[in-house]
């Protein structure tokens, strides 16, 4: 697949310091450049209301993505630490 970068995706990143976090992102995201499609990746849950984005979940950690079946591109919104607001803006 081919994936994008949003700007919140890339500040999210930056501000991280979890190291370990950071790897098991740098990991997913080479398993979604190899997958085919989304079912092929674990831990995959659409979020409701919105009918392409989806999140991944890492450790404590969510990956939210933007998703099209049929497509094989994937835009990485956000890496965010799993709390009370993570998906604030999605409800």
């Amino acid at each position: 697949m081919i994936i994008g970068y949003s700007k919140d995706f890339d500040k999210s990143v930056d501000k991280l310091k979890d190291k370990l976090a950071k790897k098991r992102l740098e990991v997913l995201v080479e398993k979604l450049e190899t997958a085919s499609s989304l079912k092929e990746i674990n831990n995959v849950v659409s979020i409701t209301n919105h009918p392409f984005v989806y999140r991944i979940r890492t450790g404590n950690y969510r990956l939210i993505v933007e998703y099209k079946d049929g497509e094989i591109t994937i835009l990485l919104i956000e890496y965010l630490k799993r709390d009370d607001n993570t998906y604030k803006k999605y409800s």
